[in-house]
């Protein structure tokens, strides 16, 4: 698979790659005129490019072909993760984009052992950039946006936007084979953290929509729970095939 790398400006026929992306192309992959690389605008679309003219800091690029991402996924899903503990969330990030998430909502519900902290926007950086370069690596041209950290509260209310929405709870009540996703094209996957959702809150989401969901017959670790769990969404929405 060719480098992909994310383009700063668009004008016509004309790219501009600048900042961290232009370094590495130009320190790291050592460009010359005339190499040719893949280009996405992070809205679904991928250029064919051949350099023009190398400066200090950015590469300029004749754009040759523009196509529409064929990895980018026909459906719309968020995913809502429970806080988990230590660095579970970034190995969560990288996955879900991978897996084709659009959005990754971290919540703190009432069994999290982490919690929300005045670092949040740092970590939100550093996050999105482990989407971004999931983004890359599978191929995708528009990386999953991870936003901050929401209360149990605010998941709440945005619930009612989806089509669908699967509750994944260890005392679901419904099986997901069963689970009719027809005409469904924005979904959201909601995974509870290490100690799992209380039966109060499982009760409220149901209430707003949620469908409750058992995984298997096995309690999972709340990382692989999200990893199987979207990725039985996602072949049941036809966009593992």
């Amino acid at each position: 698979m060719a480098h992909r790398y994310f383009l700063s400006q668009l004008n016509n026929t004309t790219a501009i790659v600048s900042g961290p992306e232009a370094a590495h192309l130009i320190k790291v992959m050592r460009i010359r005129e005339g190499d040719s690389v893949i280009l996405t605008d992070k809205t679904g679309y991928d250029y064919t490019a051949i350099a023009q003219e190398i400066t200090k800091d950015e590469v300029i690029f004749e754009v040759v072909s523009k196509e529409k991402n064929p990895a980018e996924p026909t459906v719309n899903l968020t995913v809502y993760m429970a806080l988990p503990k230590s660095d579970k969330l970034e190995f969560i990030t990288q996955k879900m984009c991978e897996l084709g998430a659009a959005r990754l909502v971290p919540f703190v519900s009432e069994y999290c052992v982490a919690q929300k902290s005045k670092k949040d926007d740092n970590k939100v950086t550093r996050l999105q950039k482990i989407s971004d370069e999931a983004c890359k690596q599978s191929g995708r041209s528009a990386p999953m946006v991870v936003e901050k950290t929401a209360t149990f509260k605010e998941i709440l209310q945005q619930l009612g936007n989806y089509d669908k929405v699967i509750l994944f709870y260890e005392h679901g009540a419904e099986k997901l084979s069963e689970t009719d996703f027809t005409d469904c094209s924005n979904v959201a996957v909601i995974i509870g953290s290490e100690g799992g959702f209380s039966e109060k809150e499982a009760a409220l989401m149901v209430e707003k929509g949620a469908v409750n969901i058992v995984l298997g017959s096995r309690i999972l670790r709340c990382e692989t729970a999200a990893v199987t769990g979207v990725s039985l969404v996602m072949f049941r929405l036809g966009q593992m095939e």
